[in-house]
């Protein structure tokens, strides 16, 4: 069963998204925290599968948020959960290394699908925000290292080349493993070899750089 800590400065949330996790069967809470800082340090003692963070909370700005809970999490997801407009911080958010944004007033609704997507290696964002984000991020010349990865597409098998295709064409680990008849960890496996190969640090900035190639 995966392993989930929430953070998140309302404590009616914190239940909330526990009541929901808990009772899908497939995921635990194993702690919810308050601030940032209890949560950076309840990730470094517990390293939950996944850290589910409120994007804005008092002790701490939004992107600041976002880089210490990615930092204390990596190479394991993080998922944002927020108020604010998608369409204005979830790009700066997955460029951050966010693996997710999840806007609060859709969490009931969306909320396992994204803990599962993102658990899976994908990257969850909402049907209204995709295209549009996907299509910033093939753009996108300043990234971190999506523009400017350190290893080539030389590199690559030749299967990892065709799943890096499947990736840049916006599908989904699940998705890829039916079209290349593989079984999804194997999908994990190529993903995971792209990312080392091509000097790339999340799923975001695969996604990223997949698509500047189509």
């Amino acid at each position: 069963m995966k392993t989930i800590i929430i953070i998140d400065d309302h404590s009616i949330v914190r239940f909330g998204l526990q009541t929901l996790i808990d009772r899908s069967g497939t995921c635990r809470v194993v702690d919810s925290q308050d601030n940032l800082a209890k949560g950076v340090a309840a990730i470094a003692r517990l390293a939950p599968d996944l850290v589910i963070c409120d994007l804005s909370m008092d002790d701490s700005n939004g992107l600041n948020t976002v880089r210490g809970v990615v930092q204390a999490q990596a190479p394991r997801p993080v998922l944002l959960l927020s108020m604010h407009d998608e369409m204005i911080y979830a790009e700066q958010t997955l460029a951050l290394g966010a693996s997710g944004y999840l806007m609060k007033e859709n969490a009931h609704e969306h909320l396992m699908q994204a803990i599962n997507t993102t658990l899976s290696g994908d990257v969850w964002v909402s049907a209204e925000v995709k295209t549009h984000l996907l299509n910033r991020l093939m753009t996108r010349r300043t990234s971190q290292s999506a523009a400017k990865p350190s290893g080539n597409l030389s590199q690559l098998s030749q299967r990892e080349l065709e799943v890096l295709e499947k990736i840049g064409a916006g599908k989904t680990t699940k998705q890829i493993a039916y079209d290349l008849e593989l079984s999804p960890r194997t999908v994990d496996i190529h993903r995971a070899n792209i990312k080392k190969k091509l000097g790339l640090k999340t799923s975001a900035e695969v996604v990223a750089f997949a698509m500047s190639r189509m």
